[in-house]
């Protein structure tokens, strides 16, 4: 028997509609702050993401799904959605048209990595990109909206946690600091940060070793290496954060994994989970680094597969009405009752796959969660009528068909 490839899974019926509920609730939170749809290919050229994420980051060095087409154009599936919509923003001159313009998106993202709990190679995000807005009052917004969002899933506690990549001079100051600080520890660090510190030290702070998290804690902190600028910048920001309410917490370590990242990043946990189930930040530089303008922009992604293991399981309330026949014009007359009921009601009305008996008919509506059964048989039809059976009570009684839609309303 075949089965889902590892790190990848099927959504089944109960888990999607805990899906599109949350998204209801999200978009509705985004369209209300003046956010737009925009969707992109899930497949794109594989320079598009070595160029923007960064050539030595886990993400384009060990995690990317590339593959040659038959005009052997290296190509890969997106492991994220930022740099897919800077590329549309740019193809479709909304740089130009509309360069203040506010996107989501959702779909799925794939990266090859060690598959565990709600970490998977194919994935599912809901993110958001701002265009045009340097102010530091836009960061505190698309913070309060992701906090929002975070709200109406019903997780629990959350923590979100704050801090400054400061602007690339910021970065390269405090990266040879850093590496200073790295080298005279150099032999006890894990082979993949000693890498980091010849490339781009910033990355080691992102390690999840527990032998380098052990050793960065004693690190200079990048606040301490922030121009003017940028230190005024975050001030803002948190000052903003204060004025509407938002709890937050600085973590001078915090970074994130991908190369485009300046000034303010942020991140989301659970305060019973481990894992980041959302993440964001300013990427001012990346609209230039792919030919465009110079164009400040931020925003920020939910890992949805999280959302989900820590969103409380409703068992929603059964509504659909299942039509039952007992002979062959039985059907006929519940297949023409189905399609009306469809036009005049909101609910799911399903007909009966099989001439079973009542009893398995029944069970199968139970199972398939419906609330109601219209049960038709040949004294039925004679006398004009149908039985409305209530599968939660189990009582039942028999009304005229001519009543029947404003009963069931």
């Amino acid at each position: 028997m075949y089965q889902a490839l590892r790190g990848t899974y099927d959504l089944l019926p109960a888990e999607a509609e805990r899906l599109r509920s949350f998204l209801n609730r999200a978009i509705s939170i985004l369209e209300r702050a003046g956010f737009r749809e925009l969707e992109t290919p899930i497949i794109e050229e594989a320079r598009l993401f070595n160029r923007s994420i960064g050539e030595g980051s886990d993400i384009v060095s060990k995690e990317m799904y590339t593959f040659r087409d038959r005009k052997n154009r290296l190509l890969a599936l997106r492991p994220e959605g930022t740099v897919s919509i800077v590329r549309a923003y740019l193809e479709h001159n909304f740089s130009y048209s509309n360069p203040a313009a506010r996107f989501y998106y959702f779909g799925p993202m794939f990266r090859y990595d060690r598959p565990q709990k709600e970490r998977y190679r194919q994935f599912l995000q809901l993110g958001v990109e701002v265009f045009a807005s340097g102010q530091a009052c836009t960061d505190g917004e698309v913070i309060f909206i992701l906090s929002e969002i975070m709200n109406t899933a019903e997780i629990g506690p959350f923590t979100i946690q704050v801090n400054s990549l400061g602007c690339r001079t910021c970065q390269d100051n405090y990266g040879k600091t850093l590496a200073e600080f790295l080298e005279k520890r150099k032999e006890v660090l894990c082979e993949d940060c000693r890498n980091r510190l010849q490339n781009n030290p910033l990355r080691t702070l992102d390690c999840k070793a527990s032998v380098c998290r052990d050793i960065l804690k004693e690190a200079p902190v990048i606040s301490n290496s922030l121009c003017p600028d940028c230190g005024h910048h975050f001030k803002m920001v948190l000052k903003y954060l204060d004025g509407i309410g938002i709890r937050y917490r600085v973590a001078e370590n915090l970074v994130r994994g991908l190369d485009y990242y300046t000034r303010t990043v942020w991140e989301v946990t659970a305060d019973n989970g481990e894992n980041a189930i959302a993440a964001g930040g300013r990427y001012d530089n990346l609209v230039a680094d792919l030919g465009g303008p110079q164009t400040a922009a931020l925003g920020f992604a939910i890992g949805l597969e999280r959302i989900l293991g820590l969103m409380p399981s409703v068992s929603g309330q059964r509504s659909g009405i299942r039509l039952i026949y007992l002979d062959a014009a039985s059907l006929e007359k519940s297949f023409g009752l189905m399609i009306s009921l469809r036009k005049s009601l909101t609910v799911p009305v399903t007909l009966s796959a099989e001439e079973k008996s009542l009893k398995a008919q029944l069970r199968l509506a139970d199972k398939d969660n419906c609330r109601f059964a219209l049960i038709f048989g040949p004294e039925e039809l004679e006398r004009g009528e149908v039985i409305l059976r209530d599968l939660d009570s189990s009582t039942q009684e028999s009304i005229r068909e001519k009543d029947l839609i404003e009963r069931l309303k």
